[in-house]
C-alpha cells in the first residue's frame, strides 16, 4: 500500500494544500479527507491519481479545510458517470451528521445532473464509533476521538 500526502496545510494555509492524503492499493485510492476546495484536483492530478480509480473517501470531520474538496470530487465524478467514464459507485464515509450538510453544500452548488447520483451511485455511508469496512482489500476501523473542536 501506498500513502500520498496531498496537503499539510491548516484552514488559512495559501502556499500547501490542507491536510489531506491517499492511500493507493492495485491502482484503487481512498482519500482521508479533500482539502478546502477545487485545488484537490491540481493536487490529484499533479501525484497521478485519476478520480476515476477513487472510490471510497472518508471526511474526518466537519471543518471546510476537510470537506470542501469533497464537493469538487462529487462534482467530477458524477460528470464522468453521466460521461460514462467512471465504473461502480463512489462510497462517501462520514459522521452522520455531515451526510445532510454536505449533500446541502452540493445540491446548493452542482447541477441537478450530477447530483441526482447522490442516494444511488453515489453513496453516503454514516458512521459511528466502531464500524468497520472493507476499503482496498483492507478492514477499516473507524474511531471517534473525541475532539471538542467542533
Amino acid at each position: 500500500m501506498k500513502l500520498t500526502i496531498l496537503g499539510t496545510g491548516n484552514a488559512m494555509a495559501v502556499q500547501r494544500y490542507n491536510t489531506c492524503f491517499a492511500l493507493s492499493e492495485g491502482g484503487k485510492h481512498f482519500l482521508v479527507d479533500t482539502g478546502g476546495g477545487n485545488r484537490i484536483l491540481k493536487v490529484l492530478k499533479d501525484t497521478k491519481i485519476e478520480t476515476a480509480d477513487i472510490h471510497d473517501i472518508f471526511i474526518t470531520h466537519e471543518h471546510i479545510d476537510h470537506l470542501l474538496g469533497l464537493v469538487w470530487m462529487i462534482r467530477v465524478i458524477g460528470t464522468k458517470m453521466n460521461q460514462g467514464t467512471y465504473e461502480g459507485e463512489l462510497r462517501i464515509y462520514c459522521h452522520s451528521g455531515l451526510v445532510e450538510t454536505i449533500q446541502t453544500i452540493a445540491n446548493l452548488t452542482i447541477q441537478k445532473k450530477v447530483c441526482k447520483h447522490m442516494g444511488g451511485r453515489i453513496r453516503f455511508i454514516p458512521l459511528k464509533h466502531g464500524d468497520r469496512a472493507v476499503i482496498l482489500g483492507n478492514e477499516a476501523t473507524f474511531f471517534d476521538i473525541y475532539s471538542t473542536k467542533a
